[in-house]
């Protein structure tokens, strides 16, 4: 049993920055107050950037406390929670708590038994809100059923969501053990580069892959504090796993990767902020009938609408229609001067709401039409 992770370059200590493959999957969220287990090298207990629950941390490798003598299980907790403050990186859930989990050693090796030992722990401590990252993975070119397959399995039924790297050898990740167990709270990752472009040595496959995730060059924290800058799987899990930590219902596919070797290209996950506009007539004689349309994109994709009307910006505001990106309305003008009326809709899409307020003139009733005053 190995890490997926590729080649370390150097550690430094620097300015916070925002990676590349943060800023990919839309930017850091806010992830204070969640909850990530990281079943890897370990973590370094004291990161100065990382919020780690030490109490719960725990070390099934003989011989090795739950610190991070290796570096990779330290970058993956980064990449998924580093601190948003005034150094080093920021995480996709910036400031979670994260676990330490170590089933691998200071080399990156490991064995099958310590690896299930680490997910029955988890299984007994974590929650449904909680994420699981494992960056590690075994190839498995018999694809056999391994105790690992069942474990991690058999833990996805009972409610707890993982994801994991879809392993580095370039092959079908169905050969992949964990990354090929199929689950509905299983997350198994592929990797891209910075032009959306298939990493070369991400294994492949849909399934199991669910989604691809930035996982070449990625800069992000290590043992003994500041960064380093590696690539792999292993980095683009926890991509995926910051997402799914804090904005579950309102992941979508921001596009697909290229060159993706099994010709079905993995969708690229990211977070797009719900956005709305209303688009329609801006002026209207007093009694003509108005059309309006809301034009949303951003959150699940999945849109649902509720109108409103007033004779004030800031209301009070009567409910009209609802459950249509359409609108219409007829306003009514009986001064001799143009007055302002206002439509307003509401989005809804998995777990966000928006609203757009839009000014319309409405013409003074008996006046020649578009005649503003009479």
């Amino acid at each position: 049993m190995t890490t997926t992770s590729a080649v370390v370059r150097k550690n430094t200590i620097m300015s916070q920055t925002t990676p590349w493959g943060i800023t990919r999957v839309g930017g850091a969220q806010n992830g204070v107050g969640k909850k990530a287990w990281v079943l890897d090298t370990g973590i370094d207990l004291d990161h100065p950037d990382l919020n780690v629950d030490v109490g719960n941390s725990v070390s099934f490798v003989g011989g090795e406390s739950a610190d991070d003598l290796n570096g990779h299980g330290t970058h993956v907790a980064g990449i998924l929670a580093a601190k948003d403050n005034s150094t080093d990186v920021v995480g996709v859930a910036a400031g979670a708590t994260v676990v330490s989990v170590k089933v691998l050693d200071q080399y990156g090796f490991g064995n099958t038994q310590d690896v299930v030992d680490g997910i029955n722990y988890v299984a007994g401590r974590a929650s449904s809100s909680h994420i699981i990252n494992m960056s590690l993975g075994l190839y498995n070119p018999s694809g056999s059923v391994t105790s690992i397959d069942y474990a991690v399995n058999n833990v996805a039924n009972s409610g707890l969501r993982f994801t994991i790297a879809a392993g580095n050898d370039g092959v079908d990740a169905n050969y992949q053990t964990p990354a090929r167990v199929e689950n509905a709270n299983i997350w198994t990752v592929s990797a891209f580069d910075i032009n959306d472009q298939f990493a070369s040595f991400s294994n492949y496959g849909n399934p199991p892959i669910d989604y691809s995730g930035p996982g070449v060059d990625i800069p992000s924290l290590w043992k003994n504090g500041g960064t380093n800058t590696i690539s792999g799987t292993s980095m683009a899990a926890p991509h995926i796993a910051g997402l799914l930590l804090t904005v579950p219902n309102d992941i979508s596919i921001d596009g697909y990767v290229s060159g993706d070797p099994d010709g079905n290209a993995d969708p690229i996950a990211a977070y797009t902020p719900l956005q709305a506009n209303i688009t329609g007539p801006t002026y209207l004689n007093s009694g003509e009938v108005g059309t309006w349309q809301a034009n949303a994109t951003g959150g699940d994709g999945n849109y649902s609408y509720q109108w409103y009307y007033s004779s004030s910006y800031s209301g009070p505001w009567a409910a009209a229609g609802s459950n249509s990106s359409t609108f219409s309305w007829t306003f009514y003008n009986n001064s001799t001067s143009l007055e302002n009326r206002y439509v307003k809709t509401t989005v809804s899409s998995g777990g966000e709401q928006t609203s757009v307020i839009k000014s319309v003139s409405i013409h003074p009733a008996g006046c020649a039409p578009n005649e503003i005053q009479c």
